[in-house]
């Protein structure tokens, strides 16, 4: 029996898009705006990696660090990854990178200045697609619960708290095989809090849109 499909770990651009329910104008909003990180597969790509230290002067100046080659998923700059976004393709001659670090790519003679990335080549790492999901779903509960000093009955149930422990699970584990073992599975996590379980139709309810979501690879997996 042939061992079942691993979790993926990149997402084209169009497929992110279609998960979260944003157009491609959404999505590079949030790339200006630094809410979510975009990449794409190189190979052999040779880059030099260094840090910028502050001179005398004032001004920030670059010091070489260490040059290699590099190739798998590696992180574009925002302002690239928007113009791709925008106008299907951009030639790069830097990739992102930590603050106060800088990753420039080499060039070994005139013909290959610079590295073209296309639209259909860029997309998301399952990491960054999790992160991403976990972190609105968080803040859409939040803005949709009771205010501050509110007064009236505390919440019997955490959602916030089980919702975060869905996409946890999914981020490290992978998609369940169904909707019902993702259910399952967080009513298992309230019952180790020793507080009281949903039923069912309850947490459909609160999970639907997590599972919308992630739900197609499970699909993926019984293919």
């Amino acid at each position: 029996m042939a061992n079942p499909p691993k979790k993926k770990v990149f997402y084209q651009i169009d497929e992110v898009c279609q998960r979260l329910g944003l157009s491609l104008l959404d999505m590079s909003v949030l790339v200006s705006e630094r809410k979510i990180q975009l990449c794409t597969a190189v190979a052999g790509l040779l880059v030099e990696d260094g840090h910028h230290e502050v001179a005398l002067d004032g001004d920030a100046a670059p010091f070489p660090d260490d040059r290699r080659r590099v190739q798998g998923l590696v992180d574009l700059k925002p302002d690239d990854a928007w113009f791709v976004l925008r106008h299907g393709s951009q030639t790069i001659f830097w990739l992102a990178a930590e603050p106060g670090f800088y990753r420039r790519l080499v060039s070994t003679s005139e013909e290959d200045r610079g590295y073209t990335v296309i639209r259909d080549e860029v997309g998301v790492r399952h990491e960054e697609l999790a992160r991403y999901a976990a972190t609105e779903e968080a803040l859409h509960n939040i803005a949709l619960g009771p205010k501050a000093g509110g007064r009236g009955s505390q919440p019997i149930y955490d959602w916030d708290a089980a919702r975060l422990e869905a996409c946890r699970l999914i981020y490290f584990e992978g998609v369940p095989d169904s909707f019902g073992a993702l259910i399952r599975h967080v009513q298992g996590w309230f019952a180790e809090k020793g507080g009281r379980v949903p039923d069912e139709s309850t947490m459909k309810r609160r999970l639907r849109d997590v599972w919308a979501i992630f739900g197609s690879e499970a699909k993926r997996k019984a293919a």
